[in-house]
């Protein structure tokens, strides 16, 4: 296949190539670049009938590995690999090659085979499972895995944890991507780099400067971390002005009569527009999406720009809908075999209240579409089966980071004023799940007195609970003895909480 003809296919996401693809993929003769091309191509296309044949090119043994190797990379890259079960009969399989790929793709139901793969530095698929845990394995003793792995032999698996730290920023790590940033293996130290825009301290900004100041690539990295750093601090000048003396050398002199952006780590708040909403394109009719999402073949990427725009901006687009035409449109959005489909078809299924089709979802196989699912959820009619579904999900840890705190939200929404308040305390206090604590003290609103020593325990994880605690304080005009304890931290954000409580 010609590279003009395999860029429109990728473009488009043309699902009629696939078949042909597929036998590109397992063709001996193709290799190298020609084959990574080909892997992406499949991968952009996410053809859910493509599942089963890279299953099986992926587990059969009497393949050559690189052919079976970018099978699974096409499972991987498209979200289409198996979860619960069917992962599971991966792993039995002993294959190292599928259980690498297990390792990869687990989630927090598997957390069994990841952790003795993880807190082994020897184990032959460590690295593997270090990447595992990357997103959503939030508690401390899954970060302290990472954090070791900086220090690990392997050049491999130094990278791979110096880039993973900056998703969840913790804390712990900051002193060890310090270190890693002058690490002797330059894409190690270019990684800790990148992640240490993410740690909002003096002395990271510092260090960063420092390294900026050299001329090869961990310099180069280091000058566009900076820079980022740099703007978050120089935004919060003209309120905490004295906290940046240490560093006000490195910044610009502060701008008069500008507003600081409140924020924290991780969650940067949400701006209004800056100018008139422009007019989306025109919306599908429902037999349109009838017609066009009833064709498993053809241009994907415009099929799946059509649900976008139904989801375009915060309007309820799904709202004009005819009544007359919901009830079948539901059906075949909520029962597609593309799980890309049944989870953007989630904000129609709550705006129609259907309620029914929205809790079959929750419990879909692929966890995109049930994360969607339970977000919706939180926007129908207030329902005490919800509240449950909900509430045994974040009790039961098999969500966190996104996927839990949006959880919780919901089954707030579905729980009567106060009624929550005692399980969100004890959340608060004692879950080592960071995205649930920080949600709990959100959704206790100026219910947070028991909540208040928690400002002068070290963090979990980052300081977004404290942060948190603090805006809370201030909304309910309460200024405990404890926020004396924080004064000496060195955390963007906590001081810009501190400095709106005490103003």
């Amino acid at each position: 296949m010609m590279a003009e003809e395999l860029e429109r296919i990728t473009e488009e996401q043309d699902r009629s190539a696939t078949v042909e693809l597929i036998r590109g993929l397992v063709d001996v003769a193709v290799g190298g670049v020609e084959r990574e091309r080909i892997v992406y191509a499949l991968a952009q296309l996410g053809d859910p009938r493509a599942v089963r044949p890279l299953a099986e090119i992926g587990l059969d043994r009497e393949r050559p590995g690189e052919v079976r190797l970018a099978a699974l990379q096409v499972l991987e890259g498209s979200s289409m690999c198996p979860e619960g079960g069917d992962l599971r009969g991966w792993w039995d399989t002993g294959d190292d090659l599928v259980r690498a790929c297990v390792l990869r793709q687990a989630l927090r139901a598997e957390a069994d085979l990841l952790e003795p793969v993880a807190r082994d530095p020897q184990h032959p698929l460590h690295r593997h499972a270090l990447i595992g845990i990357g997103i959503g394995f939030e508690e401390p003793h899954w970060q302290q895995y990472k954090i070791a792995g900086l220090g690990h032999s392997d050049p491999a698996v130094r990278r791979t944890v110096a880039y993973q730290l900056g998703w969840d920023e913790p804390v712990a790590a900051e002193p060890a991507l310090h270190r890693a940033a002058t690490d002797e293996d330059a894409d190690v130290a270019c990684a800790a780099i990148d992640s240490l825009r993410y740690y909002h301290s003096r002395a990271t900004l510092r260090l960063l400067h420092e390294i900026a100041e050299g001329d090869d690539e961990r310099a180069a990295a280091a000058r566009i971390s900076v820079a980022d750093v740099r703007g978050d601090f120089e935004d919060q000048q003209s309120r905490i002005g004295g906290w940046l003396t240490p560093v006000a050398d490195l910044l610009g002199a502060p701008e008069v009569g500008t507003v600081p952006q409140s924020g924290q780590s991780g969650q940067s708040g949400q701006s209004g527009p800056s100018g008139p909403r422009l007019p989306g394109p025109s919306l599908l009719s429902a037999a349109e999406i009838h017609a066009v999402l009833s064709d498993p073949d053809g241009p994907w990427a415009a099929k799946l720009a059509a649900l976008h725009g139904y989801n375009r901006g915060r309007s309820d687009n799904w709202g004009g809908v005819p009544a007359a035409d919901r009830p079948g449109l539901a059906a075949l959005l909520s029962g597609h075999p593309d799980p890309q489909v049944r989870g953007l078809c989630c904000p129609a299924l709550s705006s129609w209240h259907e309620v029914d089709a929205l809790l079959a979802l929750a419990h879909d196989p692929e966890l995109g579409v049930r994360k969607s699912a339970v977000y919706s959820l939180r926007f129908v009619p207030p329902s005490q089966e919800i509240a449950t579904l909900t509430w045994d999900l974040v009790a039961s840890g098999e969500v966190a980071g996104t996927a839990g705190y949006e959880a919780l939200a919901t089954c707030a929404a579905h729980t009567p004023p106060g009624e929550l308040d005692d399980q969100l305390i004890e959340l608060a206090r004692t879950d080592l799940r960071e995205s649930i604590r920080a949600e709990a003290v959100t959704l206790l609103g100026d219910h947070i007195e028991p909540l208040l020593p928690l400002l002068s325990e070290p963090p979990v994880l980052t300081w977004g609970v404290h942060v948190r605690l603090l805006g809370a304080c201030r909304a309910s005009g309460l200024l405990p003895p404890a926020v004396s304890a924080l004064h000496s931290v060195d955390d963007l954000y906590v001081a810009a909480a501190l400095a709106e409580l005490t103003s």
